[in-house]
């Protein structure tokens, strides 16, 4: 995950990483002018958005669409890890995803995690599984609600997703990104692979610990990759449609507990350290809270019981983390069920096209996880201290065994 400051008044944003903007074209609000950009004695450049004529509604607004190779002497040059070459430091804020590149060689274009939604409850009930296959546990899925004029995601068939058997409590580990979403790239450390390796070292003690684990993505692309996405609608975008399934997943396995594993990245290369997230405006909401902190608590525990200081930057309530036009935007992972409908867009100014919408689709919609849920904020990619303990054998021990105690810890107490 990477965080950017564009805003005039410094407030942080949220966003996903999509390198692919790079190889085709990038869509810009014209309202936005770069500054100039200066390089550090360590030849980092920091760009920020030097002011804004009017705010780019984060589900859209007019503006053109500029191919990169347009972008003349300063364009945007992929690089390997989904990061900018110094010239191309342009800061970016599309229509639709909000695009935005921060700082150079060490953040990749990055793309708003959720469109603008609103946070209308949305009622599921429950359907029959898929018949068992040998080697594989059924599962259910929520069926589509009821609600006028919305198109929800399809249920996957997730009865090729292989859950563990046993008795243990199932712990589903969320490796964020995936594919073309490469999150936040610096100092040689690429977050989705990091999150993916991270994953499997959770899983391995989690595991030793007794615990079933099913890991949202094995591999290198999407979490959607790994099942039938032919269910989706076209509704949905395709990081939409990953997030949705991740939080299929879980709910179909009858999952404990979700834990979605991430690193932090910000154009302030001073920003370090762990921080966690919970959301208070859903379901599970306390339970949430104390996962978060009890991830948070240990993870740094850990660290310094393995000799390696980290800023502990504490645990955070994400329902909050955007706010718009008096909306708010959680991650897509924590928030509750939303719908989000073509008036909503065309009030502020945006083109439904942009987020998926089909000729008459009215509103689109999604699933909450139906069980307690955090992010955890492994470091900051961006910071030369914090990206060399993330590549640190040793250190990335530590902070799996963190995520266990943590995950494990919080199990004990609903237990009780």
């Amino acid at each position: 995950m990477v965080r950017c400051t564009g805003s005039r008044d410094g407030s942080e944003q949220q966003y996903e990483g999509n390198r692919r903007a790079l190889e085709s074209s990038i869509t810009l609000c014209h309202t936005v002018r770069p500054r100039r950009f200066g390089a550090n004695p360590e030849g980092r450049v920091a760009a920020r958005i030097n002011s804004l004529k009017q705010p780019c509604a984060q589900n859209g607004m007019t503006a053109a669409h500029y191919p990169v190779s347009t972008l003349g002497s300063r364009g945007a040059a992929a690089r390997g890890g989904g990061g900018l070459s110094q010239r191309g430091l342009w800061p970016l804020l599309a229509v639709g995803m909000l695009l935005i590149v921060c700082s150079g060689d060490r953040v990749s274009v990055s793309m708003l995690l959720t469109p603008a939604v609103s946070t209308a409850p949305a009622v599921a009930s429950e359907e029959s599984a898929p018949t068992n296959s040998p080697g594989f546990i059924a599962v259910s899925l929520p069926s589509t609600p009821n609600i006028s004029g919305a198109t929800f995601a399809a249920p996957l068939d997730l009865s090729r997703i292989a859950v563990p058997p046993g008795n243990g409590a199932l712990v589903v580990i969320d490796p964020g990104h995936g594919g073309d979403e490469v999150g936040t790239a610096a100092y040689g450390i690429v977050e989705k692979d990091s999150n993916l390796e991270m994953g499997f070292r959770v899983e391995r003690l989690l595991t030793e610990a007794g615990y079933r684990v099913l890991l949202t993505r094995r591999g290198a692309g999407r979490a959607v990759d790994g099942v039938d996405g032919a269910g989706q609608p076209q509704g949905f975008s395709a990081q939409r449609r990953d997030l949705q399934a991740r939080i299929d997943m879980a709910n179909a396995a009858g999952a404990a507990v979700f834990v979605s594993l991430h690193s932090n990245g910000l154009d302030d290369p001073s920003a370090k350290g762990v921080e966690s997230y919970y959301n208070t405006a859903r379901p599970f909401s306390a339970e949430s809270r104390l996962l978060a902190q009890s991830l948070q608590e240990q993870v740094v525990r850990e660290m310094a019981r393995s000799g390696y200081s980290v800023r502990d930057r504490g645990t955070l309530d994400d329902a909050c983390l955007r706010a718009f036009q008096g909306v708010c935007f959680p991650l897509f992972v924590l928030g509750p069920s939303r719908v989000t409908t073509r008036d909503e867009i065309l009030r502020r100014g945006g083109d439904p096209a942009t987020l998926g919408f089909d000729p008459g689709q009215d509103a689109i919609a999604s699933r909450a996880t139906q069980m307690p849920g955090a992010v955890v904020e492994l470091l900051f990619v961006t910071n030369p201290s914090d990206a060399r303990l993330l590549g640190d054998d040793n250190a990335r021990e530590a902070m799996a065994r963190g995520v266990v105690l943590g995950t494990s810890q919080f199990l004990a107490g609903k237990s009780r």
